[in-house]
């Protein structure tokens, strides 16, 4: 090494690094392989139906007979009804739809997610391959698919006399917000996964949980009092009301509405992040 040069500094993987540059550090490794996520986000939407007949329509599939499933049981046999933002009756399988999109497309990310170190284990074992992108590829998909089945129900909602409106605008924010959750939850457990192999078995139990916690199937106005503060807790609820709103009612969320979902994001990033980096070390020798 010749005179002035500095040293080089040699980063470890799982080198500990004060907890708050995590995010960021996630952040820009995901950011400078942008590339990859693409290109892996791309073959995962090509290869999941290579062979079937009706290809790419089972990506819609399912959230479709889950809406179908759930509208027959809620507004059908049980004769739920819904109302807008103003108070105006809206068709149940509007409502649904708004919040049960959202929530497939983060459930898929996580449990997907949870597995996917373990899943690559040749991929995770490379020094140079940046592992933290195979979450992130899994919430890309997912968003993907979340935004081919919302433009299908924003066909359905013209149908039906509720054209899109300008506070269509600031849906992308919401996806972006959406993505913040899916990726830390993801990190988290993948992570998590590879030290503690009953970590998806866990999930397995909490998401239904979550998912019945959260006012996707129901108005919340129709729980008890004493349940309230538990979906006032609940991470989501917020962000599936904020759908609601700029989908079905064409209201743009306020801006503590918006402030509280953004910080909700990027609490859930940077968690997932510190996790990650934190196992990262020992990733390679346990998967």
């Amino acid at each position: 090494m010749s005179a002035g040069t500095p040293p080089l500094r040699i980063v470890v993987a799982g080198e500990r690094r004060a907890p708050w540059t995590a995010p960021l550090a996630m952040a820009r490794a995901v950011w400078s392989a942008r590339g990859v996520v693409h290109a892996l986000v791309v073959r995962d939407l090509r290869g999941r139906y290579v062979g079937s007949m009706l290809g790419a329509f089972w990506s819609i599939a399912q959230p479709l007979l889950q809406l179908a499933t759930y509208t027959f049981v809620f507004a059908t046999v049980m004769k739920v009804r819904v109302a807008d933002a103003a108070g105006g009756e809206v068709p149940f399988v509007l409502y649904l739809a708004c919040g049960l999109f959202p929530w497939l497309a983060i459930q898929e990310a996580v449990t997907r997610g949870v597995t996917c170190l373990v899943d690559n284990p040749t991929l995770v074992k490379r020094v140079i391959f940046p592992v933290e992108v195979l979450p992130v590829e899994l919430a890309g998909a997912a968003i993907v698919q979340q935004v081919i089945a919302t433009a299908l129900l924003l066909v359905l909602m013209a149908a039906f006399g509720f054209p899109p409106r300008p506070a269509l605008a600031v849906w992308p924010l919401l996806l972006a917000a959406e993505v913040g959750i899916a990726v830390g939850i993801a990190w988290a457990v993948a992570a998590l996964h590879v030290l503690f192999r009953d970590t998806a078995q866990v999930l397995g139990v909490l998401l239904p949980v979550w998912f019945y916690l959260t006012p996707i199937l129901y108005p919340q106005h129709l729980v008890p009092p004493f349940l309230q503060p538990v979906l006032a807790l609940n991470p989501l609820t917020e962000l599936v009301q904020a759908h609601r709103d700029v989908l079905l009612s064409g209201i743009v969320p306020t801006a503590a509405a918006g402030l509280r979902i953004a910080v909700t994001s990027l609490v859930f990033f940077a968690c997932g992040a510190w996790v990650f980096t934190r196992a990262r070390g020992e990733l390679a020798d346990l998967v």
